[in-house]
């Protein structure tokens, strides 16, 4: 039996499967890093307690750095009026609206008042202070 020899054809990289997995890895980081709430770039130290507990609810977070400038959700510092006038719509659509106050351990006591008497002034009823787990907590399970 005689097969007739054809030459074969030059080897190539089919980069379609690559393209495919490219989307998709870019479509999820695109979706699920919109869902990040409560995280911002804004470098803080928040204190640490034994008795801190995991909110799940939508919140709002406002952050208060070192030297004590006020952040909303952005990398820009706010004024406290503004930042009243800021959260006054967010509390009339939702009157049960929980905002959270990461504050570094450094912030002066005097300046976190303000803070929160600018997130009262706005309608909310209690403002949260966010603190992480201490090392001792975070070792033990429940």
């Amino acid at each position: 039996m005689i097969f007739k020899w054809t030459p074969s054809r030059e080897p190539r990289v089919d980069i379609i499967p690559l393209i495919d997995i490219t989307f998709f890895l870019m479509a999820f980081f695109m979706f699920f890093t919109t869902f990040r709430t409560g995280v911002s770039g804004i470098p803080i130290e928040l204190p640490q307690s034994q008795q801190a507990v995991t909110l799940e609810e939508q919140r709002v977070v406002v952050t208060v750095n070192p030297q004590g400038q006020v952040f909303l959700t952005d990398q820009e510092p706010i004024s406290l009026e503004k930042l009243t006038a800021t959260l006054e719509p967010m509390v009339a659509r939702r009157p049960d609206l929980l905002v959270v106050i990461n504050a570094d351990s450094q912030v002066r006591y005097g300046r976190l008042v303000e803070v929160m008497d600018a997130i009262t002034a706005a309608g909310v009823t209690l403002p949260a202070l966010g603190v992480e787990k201490s090392a001792a907590v975070r070792g033990q399970k429940k």
